[in-house]
């Protein structure tokens, strides 16, 4: 888009395009009805003028690109090719593809059956509000008939889930389209339903735009559950850990032979941590540990989590 802008004579709707562009995502979670707003609101408090012809056409062209109604103005209508090129007769079909990929990517934490059906719901109402656009909301349709991104699980009790988990998981999106949290249940202990219940709930609110799952009986029957073929994901951290998982592979194997499994070793300065060392310096001291379990804010590289303070 800004590469587009940049080819256009100076000027100054070149200047609001390019301002609109830059700000109208600078705020976005795919979870909240109000990022163009609240966007639109940052580019104003950074305005040394918000009075300015410029920055206030701007910010109104991001409020505009929410599109839930046809472009007012010539310069919103550019703008609104440009935001919307994907969904244009001159997006070529590879392009288009690797839209609706990115798309499946922002909306993690729901399932897979659920998207598909809000996905659709979302391009057939497009269409009949942008009619020049009913090709490419067609063939959206059709690739997202013939989706199948690559799934993973990632189990574990994540009883707390730290920095190590949060190495795994970012490895293992680099591999896969989408990778589920899986919150298993110790049957051995007392309470250990609603404490997985619990934690599974605590964890969905850090990993906001994940899917988290929780599961009480064999992980072999919660993928079997799953509508796409699904990969496990399990981290290593050394040797002794290896050895375990070769017994649970065997295990899995033997329960369901097609099962695939991936191990994926977390970054040699977070070898040491584990959930149990965790709970036991917080047994010790409280909050002791908290510098170990990334919050929302770091989970999502909004903050660096070397950064977070003990």
């Amino acid at each position: 888009m800004l590469a587009t802008i940049e080819t256009m004579r100076a000027g100054d709707e070149r200047n609001v395009l390019l301002l609109a562009a830059v700000y109208h995502d600078a705020i976005y979670d795919p979870r909240e009805g109000n990022n163009e707003e609240a966007s639109a609101a940052l580019l104003l408090s950074h305005a040394a003028d918000a009075r300015d012809s410029v920055i206030a056409r701007a910010a109104e062209i991001i409020v505009a690109s929410k599109w839930s109604q046809p472009p007012g103005t010539p310069l919103v209508e550019r703008f609104f090719e440009l935001d919307a090129y994907q969904l244009s007769d001159e997006c070529p079909l590879h392009q288009r593809l690797e839209y609706e990929r990115a798309i499946f990517r922002e909306y993690q934490w729901a399932n897979w059956e659920t998207y598909r059906v809000k996905r659709q719901e979302f391009l057939l109402g497009w269409a009949r509000l942008f009619p020049r656009h009913r090709r490419g909301v067609a063939e959206c349709i059709d690739l997202l008939a013939g989706l199948r991104p690559r799934m993973a699980v990632y189990p574990g009790s994540f009883a707390p889930f730290h920095l190590g988990h949060l190495s795994i998981l970012r490895q293992a999106e680099s591999v896969f389209d989408k990778v589920i949290i899986a919150v298993g249940v110790n049957r051995q202990k007392s309470g250990a339903v609603e404490s997985s219940q619990i934690r599974s709930t605590e964890l969905q609110a850090r990993l906001r735009f994940h899917e988290v799952a929780s599961f009480g009986g064999l992980l072999t029957s919660f993928v079997d559950a799953l509508t796409l073929p699904a990969t496990i994901v399990r981290g290593v951290r050394d040797g002794t850990d290896l050895e375990a998982e070769l017994r649970f592979v065997r295990f899995l194997n033997e329960l369901r032979p097609q099962t695939g499994v991936v191990w994926i070793s977390c970054e040699a300065e977070l070898q040491h941590l584990s959930s149990s060392a965790i709970r036991e310096l917080e047994a010790i001291e409280p909050k002791a540990g908290k510098r170990y379990v990334p919050d929302t804010t770091a989970i999502y590289d909004l903050v660096n989590p070397s950064t977070t303070s003990a």
